[in-house]
């Protein structure tokens, strides 16, 4: 019997381009944009912020340095953040959910993308019970650390879970534990396979 949910945030219930993040800061600085890509979103200091192994001024702080810019904190903070949109039609799903399961969130994410999404789409948040960043939870997907911390602390099996997720990667990690699993494709997919695991909604 499934008794949670749990999902992934990003391009999952509010979809990103972090192109245009990177993109933005290379016209900011003149700097080529695949460095400004390779150091914002794959490089060790990325990863570590996303771990919450160093704090948001320390991340503003090595891009500074990396790109030999001046540009405030305030201007990188909205260069940052302005990625975001929501996935149209998923609110009603999660609204359903929300009034028979409690609703989980695992995302790789930072301090601050994480607060300002929060800030920006309370109406999904809300339908939430708790959320669990990898920046507070000190690890990562694919990292099977990740999911055995959330399953200890929500009191879960991984029999009573459904995860959703659009990298197969993750969603592969989570079947390896015994975690029932959808990579996400479109909202009417997911409604159709969550019906399979016989979810109500």
């Amino acid at each position: 019997m499934i008794k949670a949910i749990i999902f992934d945030l990003g391009n999952v219930l509010i979809h990103f381009d972090a192109r245009r993040a990177a993109r933005r800061f290379a016209q900011e600085t003149r700097a080529p944009e695949e460095k400004v890509w390779r150091h914002f979103f794959t490089s060790k200091v990325e990863k570590a912020y996303t771990r919450g192994e160093i704090t948001t001024r320390e991340f503003f702080r090595h891009a500074q340095r990396a790109f030999h810019t001046q540009v405030s904190f305030r201007k990188f903070e909205k260069l940052w953040n302005d990625i975001f949109w929501e996935n149209e039609g998923v609110r009603p799903i999660l609204k359903s959910l929300s009034r028979r399961y409690p609703l989980y969130v695992i995302s790789n994410t930072n301090a601050l993308h994480f607060n300002y999404v929060r800030r920006r789409f309370p109406g999904i948040f809300r339908c939430f019970k708790r959320t669990f960043p990898s920046h507070r939870m000190g690890h990562r997907k694919p990292d099977p650390k990740i999911f055995w911390k959330v399953l200890k602390t929500t009191r879960l099996r991984p029999e009573e879970v459904v995860f959703i997720d659009d990298m197969p990667a993750f969603v592969e990690s989570a079947q390896r534990l015994g975690i029932h699993t959808i990579q996400f494709r479109s909202n009417a997919r997911l409604k159709k396979e969550l019906r399979g695991f016989k979810v109500r909604i």
